[in-house]
C-alpha cells in the first residue's frame, strides 16, 4: 500500500500502461460467429449511445476524481442517484487509502429466481489520477470514465428486464492507489457469496481507439476461461470487434476476484499500452471514441444477460424479492 506521503505528492499508480513490467503474451483466437439470439439482439439494441455520452460527459465534468477528492464523491453522488432512479439498491462502502478514506459504490437488483441465486457483477473503477501530482489536473477520460459510464449503461439496459439471478453493479475507488477498492470488495466477502458467483466483467478503458479497427482485449485467468470464451463468441456473433486474449492478469480491478479463484476477466481496448495519456491532463473527452465503447458494451451485455436468465414472472412478498441477499460488502 503506499504510504499517505506518496499518496499526497506523486502517485504510483498500478496502470497497465506504465512501463513497469513486461507486455503480457497477446492471443488472437479465431473468430466464433453463431447465429443471434432474437432475445439477447432485442436487448443490445437497448443500449443508447446518447445515454451513454451524457454519463460519460458528467464523470469528466470534474477537475479531477481522486480517490481523496470531494470531486469523487460528487460524482459517486451523482451514479448513485442514476442507479437509484434505476430501481437498484445502492450502498456505499468505505475503502481505506493511507489515512484517507474513500468508497465502493455497489448498486443490487434482485434476481426473480425461487432457487439460489448466481449473481453477476458487472465493475469499474471511478476514480482518476495524474501522475505528475495529486493537485493537478486528472480527467480520466478513457482510465476510466469509459469503463464508469459503461457499468451506468449496462445498469439501465438490465433495470428493464426481470431476471433470473441478481445484477450486483459496483463502482471502485482506490483503484489507482493500488486497487484498494475491489481488494476490500473481495475480502468482505463470506465463502457461501465467493461460490455464488456466476461472472464478474471488468471494464478499465473501453473507448480509445489505439489500432486501426476497433478492437477488445479480454484477459482473465485459468479459472476466467469459460467466460473468456463466452465473451470471444459474443463479440464474433454480436459486433465487429477485433478479439485479443490474454491469460496474464493485472493491474486492474478483476484481479483481486482472480487472485480469489473466482470468474472474473478484463475488458479493455485492443493495444492499451500505446495510450499514453493516461494519469495526465491529456485525458479527455475528445480523446474517447463512444463507437468503440458501445460495442465492447454489446459484447459484454450479451454473456451478461446470459448468466442472468431472463424470467417473465417472480415470487415477490410487499413488493420485495423473496430471499434477497446482501452484497452490499
Amino acid at each position: 500500500m503506499p504510504t499517505d506521503d506518496l499518496i499526497e505528492n506523486h502517485e504510483q499508480t498500478c496502470r497497465r500502461s506504465a512501463a513497469l513490467r513486461t507486455a503480457p503474451t497477446i492471443e488472437h483466437p479465431p473468430v466464433v460467429r453463431s447465429t443471434p439470439d432474437a432475445e439477447i439482439a432485442a436487448l443490445l439494441s437497448s443500449l443508447s449511445r446518447t445515454r451513454y455520452s451524457r454519463f460519460l460527459s458528467a464523470i469528466t465534468t470534474p477537475r479531477t476524481r481522486h480517490s481523496l477528492s470531494p470531486e469523487f464523491r460528487s460524482i459517486m453522488d451523482f451514479a448513485a442517484t442514476e442507479l437509484e432512479d434505476a430501481g437498484y439498491t445502492v450502498t456505499r462502502a468505505p475503502v481505506s487509502v493511507g489515512a484517507g478514506t474513500s468508497a465502493n459504490l455497489i448498486a443490487h437488483l434482485p434476481g426473480r429466481g425461487t432457487d439460489t441465486r448466481n449473481p453477476v457483477l458487472a465493475t469499474a473503477h471511478l476514480d482518476s489520477v495524474n501522475e505528475a501530482g495529486r493537485s493537478l489536473p486528472a480527467p480520466g477520460a478513457d482510465d476510466n470514465a469509459s469503463g464508469s459510464a459503461g457499468v451506468l449503461e449496462l445498469g439501465a439496459v438490465l433495470a428493464g428486464r426481470k431476471w433470473e439471478n441478481d445484477v450486483v453493479l459496483i463502482l471502485f475507488g482506490g483503484e489507482e492507489q493500488g486497487l484498494l477498492g475491489s481488494i476490500e470488495y473481495v475480502e468482505a466477502l463470506t465463502p457461501e457469496q465467493r461460490t455464488q458467483i456466476s461472472a464478474v466483467i471488468n471494464m478499465d478503458m473501453i473507448g480509445r481507439r489505439n489500432t486501426a479497427i476497433s478492437g477488445v482485449m479480454i484477459e482473465g485467468g485459468q479459472n476466467s476461461q469459460p467466460l473468456m470464451n463466452e465473451l470471444v463468441a459474443a463479440a464474433g456473433t454480436y459486433t465487429q470487434l477485433s478479439v485479443t486474449t490474454s491469460l496474464n492478469p493485472f493491474a486492474s480491478d478483476h484481479v483481486p476476484f482472480i487472485d480469489a479463484g473466482l470468474p472474473a476477466v478484463l475488458t479493455i481496448e485492443a493495444d492499451d499500452r500505446a495510450n499514453t495519456d493516461v494519469h495526465t491532463d491529456r485525458d479527455t473527452l475528445a480523446t474517447v471514441d463512444p463507437s468503440l465503447a458501445m460495442e465492447i458494451l454489446r459484447m459484454n451485455l450479451a454473456v451478461l444477460a446470459t448468466h442472468l436468465g431472463v424470467v417473465r414472472d417472480g415470487p415477490l412478498v410487499n413488493n420485495e424479492v423473496v430471499g434477497a441477499a446482501d452484497w452490499s460488502a
